[in-house]
């Protein structure tokens, strides 16, 4: 059960494994009713969530991570969304290339809105387009600091390969970013 002091007691330890059990067996049923539904797997990632009687620590994982690999395991890594999948495709280029035409200043701009209005992995997904064609676009960089350090205040501390993860990508594009610009 983790990282800390051992589980001692044949009751204890048949209690917290046997909640891990329930939990997992929840998890993949929930993620398996769900497939079967036709739903997509960004849906169930959002959709299915422990009750509380079945809540064990996500600190090195996550249920919508298990959700993921289980759906991935049962469908395979095409999702069925755009036959690009199929090939060795970034799929950020065409992403790039729209934000390129749609010049990077409007949507660096739109990735600000998008923070603003509570949307972090979606000004994410906007900034990376941008500094996919200009690494040093500096409004791009900055809303991609703060999009992760939402990330890491909405929960993503939570988690260590999550926080790791966010806490590398602020460190990465901070010198970028320059200082916070107050608006």
């Amino acid at each position: 059960t983790g990282r800390h002091l051992p589980i001692r007691g044949r009751a204890l330890v048949d209690a917290a494994l046997g909640r891990l059990h329930d939990a997992v067996d929840f998890v993949h049923r929930e993620t398996l009713e769900r497939i079967n539904a036709g739903k997509d797997v960004f849906t169930i990632m959002r959709e299915v969530e422990l009750p509380p009687r079945l809540r064990v620590g996500q600190g090195y994982g996550s249920v919508r991570w298990a959700v993921r690999t289980i759906w991935e395991g049962y469908t395979g890594w095409f999702q069925r969304r755009s036959s690009s999948e199929l090939y060795g495709v970034d799929p950020g280029a065409a992403a790039a290339d729209l934000a390129e035409l749609a010049g990077a200043a409007a949507v660096a701009l739109r990735a600000r809105e998008r923070l603003e209005a509570g949307e972090p992995v979606v000004a994410i997904q906007l900034a990376e387009a941008v500094l996919a064609r200009d690494a040093t676009h500096r409004a791009a960089a900055r809303v991609l600091v703060e999009a992760h350090e939402a990330l890491l205040l909405a929960g993503g501390d939570a988690n260590f390969w999550e926080s790791g993860w966010l806490r590398h990508q602020i460190a990465r594009w901070s010198p970028v970013a320059g200082p916070p610009v107050r608006y």
